[in-house]
């Protein structure tokens, strides 16, 4: 049964500066909603919103139809990757597959570089690293949707491929929302696509709206 987690009349301002204002955006299982935006457009403040973590002047966050006011409590429901790292670095990475229950095993088959891995601390690995481990378990973790903030940013071209074949897998059996600058990439992968601009959501249709709307030169 598909589930549907929608995010609307979110008003958030800093100070006198006004960042969302009028944002409509409607999520499904099953599918890969992508979220584009220039830098300080308030993508990440809005996958914030919808985190619970973050408070709007006002905002209507809901999970199949009913009002929810703090989703981080609940991760069966909505999971989510912020930009910042969020794994402790003492933490070693089979200890790290287990709070989060995901399986070794498919990491191995997806990354096999990590088989040699499994005592590492979390700290010892470089940021590209660390994002990508972030990335993949919240993808796989038993969730009915999860968050991604910029996960294709700062891994190698390779890895990015490889992520994006875990994605277009795993939709299957959650929903998916991506912001990221790598805007070709987001467009491989996504089945509804969104633009924040002055602080609106705008559908995308066609890549050709990009342009239309000045996103794209």
């Amino acid at each position: 049964m598909m589930s549907r987690l929608e995010v609307d009349s979110v008003n958030l301002e800093f100070g006198e500066k006004r960042v969302l204002s009028d944002i409509y955006m409607r999520f499904e299982t099953g599918k890969v909603s992508g979220i584009l935006g220039r830098n300080g457009c308030g993508k990440s403040c809005l996958l914030r919103i919808i985190f619970g973590t973050l408070q709007a002047r006002y905002s209507n966050v809901r999970f199949n139809g009913k009002a929810v006011l703090r989703p981080f409590r609940n991760p069966k429901m909505l999971r989510y990757m912020p930009q910042d790292s969020f794994i402790p670095k003492y933490l070693r990475l089979k200890n790290i597959l287990e709070l989060y229950s995901c399986s070794l095993a498919e990491l191995l088959n997806d990354f096999p570089e990590y088989a040699r891995e499994p005592n590492m601390p979390f700290g010892y690995y470089s940021f590209g690293q660390k994002r990508l481990i972030e990335t993949w378990i919240i993808l796989k973790s038993p969730s009915e949707f999860v968050m991604l903030d910029e996960p294709f940013s700062y891994i190698m071209p390779v890895h990015v491929e490889k992520l994006k074949g875990v994605i277009k897998n795993e939709k299957s059996g959650k929903g998916i929302i991506i912001t990221d600058h790598l805007y070709r990439d987001l467009l491989d992968v996504s089945d509804d696509l969104y633009l924040i601009a002055d602080g609106a959501s705008l559908p995308i249709r066609d890549p050709v709206d990009l342009k239309r709307y000045g996103y794209l030169a």
